[in-house]
């Protein structure tokens, strides 16, 4: 069995489906976040990420602030992740259109998660590299600014160009944000799967390049990959460096085990 990997890497699962045997069958322990979706919920969300932790993973739990009811049920949510050993959250916005309670933005509820009696170890937040398809770029850059002081990292959105990745980084830097960085790469996924997904999120130019490289032929593999496709020893020379890049976070759509297995492909055994 290869050794651990020498950088960190976090593998994004979604809380449903086959994500949980997933889990339960790799054979080492893992860092995982898991995700919130509208239709799920806050409440499973954590549910989900209690049972991946009694696997004996690391669990980084997403919490979406539209889908918080109000401070009688953040108190409820981080009562239960404490009781289950999950102290890390990734905040989020959340896709809901009209918020179930006070916080309409992830900002609104980074203060009383960071002040609270049961606060997260780490508190993430998400960055949008190439932008988001409901949101201008000046706000988006203006909220990072706000949510930094207060935040313990930044997670980026799913890129498939590290071109672009490391202009948005540097511009980043150049700007003063100092807020350490995990990249966002694609695990081990159907390329079908991958494109539908990402026209729906919007992830700029990289869909250009993926139908750039499809119409070339280039893209002769069913899946893409940050291993495969180069994203990762791309990226990798980096961590640690001058653009602050912490780690990878794999978003996997629950082809968790062959991402885990693409990624420990090229990791040098243990000694």
């Amino acid at each position: 069995m290869r050794g651990p990997s020498p950088y960190p890497v976090r593998y994004e699962v979604l809380p449903f489906g086959s994500a949980e045997d997933q889990a339960a069958a790799v054979p080492s322990a893992l860092t995982l976040t898991v995700t919130c979706s509208p239709k799920h919920g806050n409440d499973h969300t954590v549910a989900f990420a209690a049972r991946l932790r009694a696997l004996g993973h690391a669990v980084i739990v997403h919490l979406a602030a539209r889908m918080v009811r109000g401070p009688e049920h953040l108190d409820a949510l981080l009562e239960r992740m404490a009781a289950a050993d999950l102290h890390d959250v990734f905040l989020v916005g959340g896709d809901r259109p009209d918020p179930l309670g006070p916080y309409a933005c992830a900002y609104a509820l980074l203060e009383p998660l960071r002040s609270h009696r049961l606060a997260p170890r780490t508190i993430g937040v998400p960055a949008y590299p190439e932008g988001h398809p409901l949101i201008a770029d000046n706000v988006l850059a203006d909220d990072l600014r706000r949510k930094a002081p207060a935040a313990d990292y930044m997670t980026t959105q799913l890129c498939f160009d590290a071109k672009a990745l490391h202009g948005w980084l540097r511009a980043m830097r150049a700007d003063g944000l100092t807020l350490p960085a995990y990249v966002g790469l694609p695990g081990h996924v159907d390329r079908r799967r991958l494109l539908e997904i990402s026209l729906k999120v919007g992830v700029g130019t990289s869909i250009s390049y993926l139908r750039k490289h499809h119409r070339a032929g280039r893209l002769a593999s069913r899946h893409v990959s940050a291993v495969s496709d180069g994203m990762l020893d791309a990226v990798a020379p980096l961590i640690g460096g001058e653009l602050e890049i912490a780690g990878l976070h794999m978003y996997t759509f629950n082809q968790l085990t062959e991402t885990v297995r693409a990624v420990e492909a090229v990791v040098e055994p243990a000694a």
